[in-house]
């Protein structure tokens, strides 16, 4: 009879172990959609790079219009301007704070990782 109990015990364990492994691997594009909305700054730098709405748009200061943006693979943050030009970013760690990521060219990612920061003041200490 324990062994029973015990099988069924396992069982459960397992089922909820795969549950909470699927939610956390479904939620991470969700995820990375929300933190990369806003201002971003490069590291070392004062000057606003683009500002990410969450309505999909792209504000992109010294390009004319309104792009696009979308998180393709999980990981890539895909910034379009007005006239359809992209640039890829591979999104190697973001968090409420930062976005440290590697451009992609051509299909081949650089060996340079870029990092971005929400804030001006922040941007410029690192």
């Amino acid at each position: 009879m324990k062994k029973v109990v015990r099988r069924e015990f396992l069982r459960i364990a397992a089922a909820a172990a795969l549950v909470c492994a699927a939610a956390s691997l479904t939620g991470c594009g969700q995820n990375v959609e929300k933190l990369v909305v806003g201002d971003w700054y490069l590291e070392g730098s004062d000057r606003l790079r683009f500002t990410i709405y969450d309505d999909g748009t792209v504000n992109i200061p010294g390009t004319y219009g309104t792009g696009k943006w979308s998180i393709v693979n999980d990981n890539q943050l895909k910034i379009s301007d007005f006239y359809g030009e992209s640039t890829v970013l591979k999104i190697e760690d973001i968090d409420k704070d930062s976005m440290t990521c590697r451009q992609i060219y051509d299909g081949r990612e650089d060996e340079e990782t870029i990092t971005y920061w929400h804030s001006a003041e922040e941007a410029e200490k690192h």
